[in-house]
Protein backbone atom coordinates (compact mmCIF):
# COMPACT_ATOMS: atom_id res chain seq x y z
CA UNK A 1 0.00 0.00 0.00
CA UNK A 2 1.14 3.54 -0.74
CA UNK A 3 0.32 6.51 1.47
CA UNK A 4 -1.03 9.58 -0.29
CA UNK A 5 -1.31 13.26 0.41
CA UNK A 6 -4.91 14.08 1.47
CA UNK A 7 -4.73 17.18 -0.72
CA UNK A 8 -5.06 14.86 -3.70
CA UNK A 9 -8.65 14.25 -2.59
CA UNK A 10 -10.47 17.04 -4.38
CA UNK A 11 -13.91 18.20 -3.30
CA UNK A 12 -16.79 17.36 -5.65
CA UNK A 13 -14.48 15.37 -7.94
CA UNK A 14 -14.79 11.58 -8.37
CA UNK A 15 -11.94 9.60 -6.84
CA UNK A 16 -9.76 7.93 -9.48
CA UNK A 17 -8.90 5.02 -7.13
CA UNK A 18 -10.11 3.11 -4.09
CA UNK A 19 -8.80 4.58 -0.81
CA UNK A 20 -7.87 2.48 2.25
CA UNK A 21 -6.83 3.17 5.85
CA UNK A 22 -3.57 2.01 7.41
CA UNK A 23 -5.07 -1.38 8.29
CA UNK A 24 -6.15 -2.03 4.72
CA UNK A 25 -9.85 -1.40 5.31
CA UNK A 26 -11.65 0.22 2.40
CA UNK A 27 -12.62 3.82 3.22
CA UNK A 28 -13.80 5.22 -0.11
CA UNK A 29 -14.64 3.55 -3.40
CA UNK A 30 -13.38 4.74 -6.75
CA UNK A 31 -15.79 7.36 -8.08
CA UNK A 32 -16.85 8.65 -4.65
CA UNK A 33 -17.06 12.46 -4.30
CA UNK A 34 -16.06 14.28 -1.13
CA UNK A 35 -18.58 17.00 -0.32
CA UNK A 36 -16.93 18.78 2.64
CA UNK A 37 -13.52 19.80 3.88
CA UNK A 38 -14.34 18.18 7.23
CA UNK A 39 -14.55 14.80 5.48
CA UNK A 40 -10.99 15.24 4.30
CA UNK A 41 -9.93 16.24 7.82
CA UNK A 42 -11.46 13.09 9.27
CA UNK A 43 -9.79 10.92 6.65
CA UNK A 44 -6.49 12.72 7.19
CA UNK A 45 -6.54 11.67 10.83
CA UNK A 46 -6.77 8.00 9.83
CA UNK A 47 -4.12 7.96 7.11
CA UNK A 48 -4.94 7.43 3.43
CA UNK A 49 -3.55 4.70 1.21
CA UNK A 50 -4.00 3.43 -2.34
CA UNK A 51 -2.67 0.35 -4.04
CA UNK A 52 1.06 0.53 -4.68
CA UNK A 53 2.07 2.13 -7.97
CA UNK A 54 -1.15 4.00 -8.73
CA UNK A 55 0.36 7.39 -7.91
CA UNK A 56 3.93 8.53 -8.44
CA UNK A 57 5.78 9.53 -5.28
CA UNK A 58 6.54 12.90 -6.85
CA UNK A 59 2.83 13.67 -7.10
CA UNK A 60 2.00 12.34 -3.66
CA UNK A 61 4.49 13.55 -1.06
CA UNK A 62 4.02 11.85 2.29
CA UNK A 63 2.85 14.19 5.02
CA UNK A 64 4.43 13.61 8.41
CA UNK A 65 1.67 14.11 10.97
CA UNK A 66 1.73 13.31 14.64
CA UNK A 67 -1.47 12.19 16.33
CA UNK A 68 -3.44 15.29 17.29
CA UNK A 69 -6.46 14.51 19.49
CA UNK A 70 -7.74 18.09 19.33
CA UNK A 71 -7.72 18.25 15.56
CA UNK A 72 -9.36 14.84 15.50
CA UNK A 73 -12.00 15.92 18.05
CA UNK A 74 -12.89 19.03 16.05
CA UNK A 75 -13.11 17.04 12.83
CA UNK A 76 -15.43 14.47 14.41
CA UNK A 77 -17.74 17.25 15.66
CA UNK A 78 -17.89 18.95 12.26
CA UNK A 79 -18.42 15.76 10.32
CA UNK A 80 -20.99 14.26 12.68
CA UNK A 81 -23.14 17.38 12.57
CA UNK A 82 -23.03 17.42 8.77
CA UNK A 83 -23.93 13.74 8.58
CA UNK A 84 -26.82 13.86 11.06
CA UNK A 85 -28.37 16.99 9.60
CA UNK A 86 -28.08 15.78 6.00
CA UNK A 87 -28.49 12.05 6.51
CA UNK A 88 -31.11 11.57 3.79
CA UNK A 89 -28.83 12.97 1.07
CA UNK A 90 -25.52 11.56 2.31
CA UNK A 91 -23.94 8.82 0.24
CA UNK A 92 -23.32 5.73 2.39
CA UNK A 93 -24.50 7.27 5.68
CA UNK A 94 -23.92 3.97 7.46
CA UNK A 95 -20.32 3.68 6.26
CA UNK A 96 -19.53 7.27 7.15
CA UNK A 97 -20.88 6.89 10.69
CA UNK A 98 -18.82 3.72 11.04
CA UNK A 99 -15.73 5.66 9.95
CA UNK A 100 -16.42 8.25 12.65
CA UNK A 101 -16.92 5.46 15.18
CA UNK A 102 -13.48 4.10 14.31
CA UNK A 103 -12.03 7.54 14.97
CA UNK A 104 -13.74 7.48 18.38
CA UNK A 105 -11.96 4.15 18.96
CA UNK A 106 -8.66 5.75 18.02
CA UNK A 107 -9.26 8.74 20.28
CA UNK A 108 -10.27 6.66 23.29
CA UNK A 109 -7.35 4.28 22.83
CA UNK A 110 -4.58 6.78 22.10
CA UNK A 111 -5.67 9.77 24.19
CA UNK A 112 -8.25 8.62 26.78
CA UNK A 113 -7.38 11.29 29.35
CA UNK A 114 -7.83 14.07 26.81
CA UNK A 115 -11.18 12.57 25.80
CA UNK A 116 -12.35 12.39 29.42
CA UNK A 117 -11.31 15.99 30.02
CA UNK A 118 -13.26 17.10 26.97
CA UNK A 119 -16.39 15.44 28.38
CA UNK A 120 -16.09 17.35 31.65
CA UNK A 121 -14.95 20.73 30.31
CA UNK A 122 -17.08 21.17 27.18
CA UNK A 123 -19.84 23.80 27.35
CA UNK A 124 -23.27 24.11 25.74
CA UNK A 125 -22.17 25.04 22.21
CA UNK A 126 -23.31 22.43 19.65
CA UNK A 127 -24.62 20.43 22.61
CA UNK A 128 -26.67 17.81 20.71
CA UNK A 129 -23.66 16.84 18.59
CA UNK A 130 -21.03 17.07 21.30
CA UNK A 131 -23.17 15.18 23.82
CA UNK A 132 -23.49 12.25 21.42
CA UNK A 133 -19.70 12.22 21.03
CA UNK A 134 -19.26 12.37 24.82
CA UNK A 135 -21.56 9.37 25.22
CA UNK A 136 -19.78 7.50 22.42
CA UNK A 137 -16.35 8.08 23.99
CA UNK A 138 -17.52 7.07 27.46
CA UNK A 139 -19.19 3.94 26.09
CA UNK A 140 -16.05 2.98 24.22
CA UNK A 141 -13.84 3.43 27.28
CA UNK A 142 -16.13 1.26 29.40
CA UNK A 143 -16.45 -1.35 26.63
CA UNK A 144 -12.67 -1.55 26.33
CA UNK A 145 -12.38 -2.09 30.07
CA UNK A 146 -14.95 -4.89 29.77
CA UNK A 147 -13.02 -6.50 26.92
CA UNK A 148 -15.76 -6.18 24.30
CA UNK A 149 -14.68 -7.22 20.82
CA UNK A 150 -14.06 -4.54 18.13
CA UNK A 151 -17.19 -5.37 16.12
CA UNK A 152 -19.38 -5.05 19.20
CA UNK A 153 -17.71 -1.77 20.17
CA UNK A 154 -18.26 -0.46 16.65
CA UNK A 155 -22.02 -1.12 16.83
CA UNK A 156 -22.13 0.43 20.30
CA UNK A 157 -20.38 3.63 19.28
CA UNK A 158 -22.43 3.98 16.08
CA UNK A 159 -25.58 3.74 18.20
CA UNK A 160 -24.31 6.37 20.64
CA UNK A 161 -23.49 8.76 17.79
CA UNK A 162 -26.97 8.42 16.28
CA UNK A 163 -29.21 7.86 19.32
CA UNK A 164 -30.69 11.38 19.29
CA UNK A 165 -30.71 12.14 15.58
CA UNK A 166 -34.51 12.54 15.62
CA UNK A 167 -34.46 15.38 18.18
CA UNK A 168 -31.35 17.49 17.50
CA UNK A 169 -33.14 20.84 17.42
CA UNK A 170 -35.26 20.04 20.48
CA UNK A 171 -32.19 18.89 22.39
CA UNK A 172 -30.43 22.19 21.73
CA UNK A 173 -33.53 24.11 22.81
CA UNK A 174 -33.86 22.09 26.02
CA UNK A 175 -30.21 22.80 26.81
CA UNK A 176 -30.92 26.53 26.97
CA UNK A 177 -34.50 26.31 28.28
CA UNK A 178 -35.05 27.31 31.91
CA UNK A 179 -38.44 25.66 32.35
CA UNK A 180 -39.58 22.04 32.31
CA UNK A 181 -40.39 20.49 28.91
CA UNK A 182 -43.88 21.25 27.62
CA UNK A 183 -46.38 18.48 26.92
CA UNK A 184 -45.53 18.64 23.21
CA UNK A 185 -41.81 18.54 23.93
CA UNK A 186 -42.26 15.59 26.28
CA UNK A 187 -44.14 13.72 23.57
CA UNK A 188 -41.31 14.37 21.12
CA UNK A 189 -38.78 13.15 23.68
CA UNK A 190 -40.79 9.97 24.25
CA UNK A 191 -40.98 9.29 20.50
CA UNK A 192 -37.39 9.98 19.53
CA UNK A 193 -35.96 6.44 19.96
CA UNK A 194 -38.59 5.00 17.62
CA UNK A 195 -38.19 7.88 15.16
CA UNK A 196 -34.41 7.46 15.18
CA UNK A 197 -34.82 3.75 14.52
CA UNK A 198 -37.09 4.47 11.54
CA UNK A 199 -34.68 7.07 10.13
CA UNK A 200 -31.73 4.69 10.39
CA UNK A 201 -33.65 1.97 8.59
CA UNK A 202 -34.61 4.49 5.89
CA UNK A 203 -30.93 5.13 5.13
CA UNK A 204 -30.14 1.40 4.96
CA UNK A 205 -28.55 0.82 8.36
CA UNK A 206 -28.87 -2.95 8.81
CA UNK A 207 -26.67 -3.68 11.84
CA UNK A 208 -29.14 -5.26 14.32
CA UNK A 209 -27.03 -4.42 17.40
CA UNK A 210 -26.79 -0.76 16.36
CA UNK A 211 -30.52 -0.52 15.66
CA UNK A 212 -31.56 -2.28 18.86
CA UNK A 213 -29.32 -0.09 21.02
CA UNK A 214 -30.81 3.08 19.53
CA UNK A 215 -34.37 1.80 19.94
CA UNK A 216 -33.85 0.77 23.58
CA UNK A 217 -31.47 3.39 24.97
CA UNK A 218 -34.19 4.87 27.20
CA UNK A 219 -35.62 1.56 28.38
CA UNK A 220 -34.95 0.49 31.97
CA UNK A 221 -34.19 -2.77 33.69
CA UNK A 222 -37.46 -3.95 35.19
CA UNK A 223 -39.56 -1.59 33.06
CA UNK A 224 -40.60 2.03 33.35
CA UNK A 225 -38.62 3.29 30.37
CA UNK A 226 -39.74 4.41 26.93
CA UNK A 227 -40.92 4.11 24.20
CA UNK A 228 -41.74 0.38 24.47
CA UNK A 229 -41.70 -0.21 28.23
CA UNK A 230 -39.63 -3.39 27.92
CA UNK A 231 -38.11 -4.89 31.07
CA UNK A 232 -34.75 -6.14 29.75
CA UNK A 233 -33.02 -3.73 27.36
CA UNK A 234 -29.93 -5.04 25.60
CA UNK A 235 -26.53 -4.44 27.19
CA UNK A 236 -25.51 -1.91 24.55
CA UNK A 237 -28.62 0.17 25.26
CA UNK A 238 -28.06 0.00 29.00
CA UNK A 239 -24.44 1.11 28.64
CA UNK A 240 -25.45 4.01 26.38
CA UNK A 241 -28.09 5.04 28.91
CA UNK A 242 -25.50 4.96 31.70
CA UNK A 243 -23.03 7.11 29.76
CA UNK A 244 -25.86 9.40 28.62
CA UNK A 245 -26.95 10.14 32.19
CA UNK A 246 -23.41 10.63 33.50
CA UNK A 247 -22.25 12.96 30.73
CA UNK A 248 -25.49 14.98 30.90
CA UNK A 249 -25.02 15.51 34.64
CA UNK A 250 -21.49 16.92 34.24
CA UNK A 251 -22.55 19.25 31.40
CA UNK A 252 -23.92 22.75 32.07
CA UNK A 253 -27.52 23.65 31.25
CA UNK A 254 -29.34 26.97 31.39
CA UNK A 255 -31.56 25.65 34.19
CA UNK A 256 -28.78 24.17 36.33
CA UNK A 257 -25.08 24.12 36.97
CA UNK A 258 -22.98 21.09 36.05
CA UNK A 259 -22.32 18.69 38.89
CA UNK A 260 -18.86 17.36 39.64
CA UNK A 261 -17.88 13.98 38.19
CA UNK A 262 -17.78 12.61 41.73
CA UNK A 263 -21.31 13.81 42.48
CA UNK A 264 -22.57 12.56 39.11
CA UNK A 265 -21.05 9.12 39.73
CA UNK A 266 -22.50 8.97 43.25
CA UNK A 267 -25.95 9.97 42.00
CA UNK A 268 -25.81 7.40 39.21
CA UNK A 269 -24.79 4.71 41.68
CA UNK A 270 -27.68 5.48 44.02
CA UNK A 271 -30.20 5.71 41.18
CA UNK A 272 -29.17 2.24 40.03
CA UNK A 273 -29.82 0.74 43.46
CA UNK A 274 -26.17 0.56 44.38
CA UNK A 275 -25.38 -0.87 40.97
CA UNK A 276 -27.69 -3.88 41.36
CA UNK A 277 -29.93 -2.89 38.44
CA UNK A 278 -27.08 -1.73 36.24
CA UNK A 279 -23.66 -3.43 36.26
CA UNK A 280 -22.16 -0.75 34.02
CA UNK A 281 -22.31 1.94 36.70
CA UNK A 282 -19.50 0.40 38.74
CA UNK A 283 -17.36 -0.10 35.63
CA UNK A 284 -17.85 3.51 34.56
CA UNK A 285 -16.89 4.75 38.03
CA UNK A 286 -13.77 2.60 37.97
CA UNK A 287 -12.86 3.89 34.50
CA UNK A 288 -13.09 7.59 35.32
CA UNK A 289 -11.38 7.26 38.70
CA UNK A 290 -11.76 9.42 41.79
CA UNK A 291 -10.46 12.54 40.07
CA UNK A 292 -10.97 12.23 36.31
CA UNK A 293 -9.08 14.53 33.91
CA UNK A 294 -10.83 17.88 33.63
CA UNK A 295 -11.59 18.07 37.37
CA UNK A 296 -10.57 21.21 39.27
CA UNK A 297 -9.13 20.53 42.72
CA UNK A 298 -7.65 22.26 45.77
CA UNK A 299 -4.18 21.18 46.89
CA UNK A 300 -2.86 21.01 50.45
CA UNK A 301 -0.67 24.07 49.85
CA UNK A 302 -3.71 26.19 48.89
CA UNK A 303 -3.24 26.12 45.12
CA UNK A 304 -6.04 25.53 42.62
CA UNK A 305 -5.14 22.83 40.11
CA UNK A 306 -6.57 20.96 37.15
CA UNK A 307 -6.34 17.19 36.78
CA UNK A 308 -4.75 16.37 33.42
CA UNK A 309 -4.21 12.62 33.62
CA UNK A 310 -5.18 9.68 35.77
CA UNK A 311 -2.30 8.39 37.86
CA UNK A 312 -1.06 5.01 39.00
CA UNK A 313 -2.90 5.63 42.26
CA UNK A 314 -6.58 6.59 42.07
CA UNK A 315 -6.17 9.39 44.62
CA UNK A 316 -2.97 10.81 43.11
CA UNK A 317 -3.60 11.90 39.51
CA UNK A 318 -1.34 14.20 37.49
CA UNK A 319 -2.30 17.85 37.95
CA UNK A 320 -1.13 21.32 37.00
CA UNK A 321 -1.56 24.27 39.34
CA UNK A 322 -3.32 27.26 37.78
CA UNK A 323 -3.81 29.61 40.76
CA UNK A 324 -1.51 30.30 43.70
CA UNK A 325 -2.68 30.28 47.35
CA UNK A 326 -3.29 34.06 47.16
CA UNK A 327 -5.72 33.63 44.25
CA UNK A 328 -3.40 34.89 41.51
CA UNK A 329 -3.09 32.97 38.25
CA UNK A 330 0.27 31.52 37.33
CA UNK A 331 1.63 32.85 34.04
CA UNK A 332 2.67 29.29 33.26
CA UNK A 333 0.81 26.37 34.87
CA UNK A 334 2.99 24.28 37.18
CA UNK A 335 3.03 20.49 37.30
CA UNK A 336 2.54 19.13 40.83
CA UNK A 337 3.14 15.68 42.27
CA UNK A 338 -0.01 14.88 44.24
CA UNK A 339 1.73 11.98 45.97
CA UNK A 340 3.72 14.55 47.96
CA UNK A 341 2.02 15.68 51.16
CA UNK A 342 2.07 19.42 50.42
CA UNK A 343 0.48 18.80 47.00
CA UNK A 344 -2.16 16.28 48.07
CA UNK A 345 -5.68 16.86 46.78
CA UNK A 346 -7.91 18.15 49.56
CA UNK A 347 -11.15 18.97 47.74
CA UNK A 348 -12.91 19.13 44.39
CA UNK A 349 -13.80 22.64 43.18
CA UNK A 350 -17.04 23.11 41.19
CA UNK A 351 -16.29 24.24 37.67
CA UNK A 352 -18.50 27.34 37.94
CA UNK A 353 -16.28 28.63 40.76
CA UNK A 354 -13.22 28.72 38.50
CA UNK A 355 -12.74 32.28 37.28
CA UNK A 356 -9.41 31.89 35.50
CA UNK A 357 -9.51 31.59 31.71
CA UNK A 358 -7.85 28.42 30.47
CA UNK A 359 -7.03 26.96 27.08
CA UNK A 360 -7.67 23.24 27.37
CA UNK A 361 -5.83 22.56 24.14
CA UNK A 362 -2.78 24.57 25.20
CA UNK A 363 -2.64 22.90 28.62
CA UNK A 364 -2.88 19.36 27.26
CA UNK A 365 -0.36 19.99 24.51
CA UNK A 366 2.13 21.19 27.13
CA UNK A 367 1.57 18.19 29.39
Amino acid sequence: MQRINPKLLLLDKPLPWDVFDNSGALLLCKGYKLARESQREVLMARGLYVEEGLISTQKAPVESRTFDPFRLWDSIITELEALLRNMRVEADFCGQIQSLAKLIHELSQRSPDTALAAIILTGQKQYPIIHSIHVAVMCDLVAQRLGWQPDRRLSLVCAALTMNLAMLDLQQKLCTQRIAPSVAQRQEIDRHPQLALDLLKDVKVEDPAWLQAVAEHHERQGGGGYPFGITSPCEEALLIQTADIFTAKVSPRAARKPVSPQEAARSLYLESGGGERNPFVAVLIKEIGIYPPGTFVSLANGETALVTRRGESANAPQVISLVNPQGMSYATPLARNTERKNFEITAVIPRDQIKVQISVEKIWRAN
